[in-house]
């Protein structure tokens, strides 16, 4: 099945997915690629990090999730930059 994916790509997956607008859990879920529990962890903590926040049933990246985004697109086109 190939490598698991390591836990920032992860957050940066649940980030993206909530870039354009608030989602649900299930949407989370579905377009991260991730199952419910693994999901709930991530959110949980993310909601602790100031990542996303929750409004009612939906979730919304937060200015510091948007930072935090940023600043790890920008890590990652200088990694692929370095690499032979």
């Amino acid at each position: 099945m190939g490598k698991m994916r390591e836990k920032l790509e992860i957050i940066v997956d649940i980030l993206k997915v909530l870039k354009g607008s608030e989602v649900t859990k299930t949407s989370i879920v579905y377009s991260a690629n991730l199952n419910f529990k693994r999901a709930d962890h991530y959110i949980d903590r993310m909601m602790r990090m100031g990542l996303i926040e929750r409004s009612s049933n939906k979730y919304n990246i937060t200015e510091t999730g948007n930072e935090y985004l940023k600043m790890m697109n920008e890590l990652n086109s200088i990694i692929i930059d370095q690499s032979p």
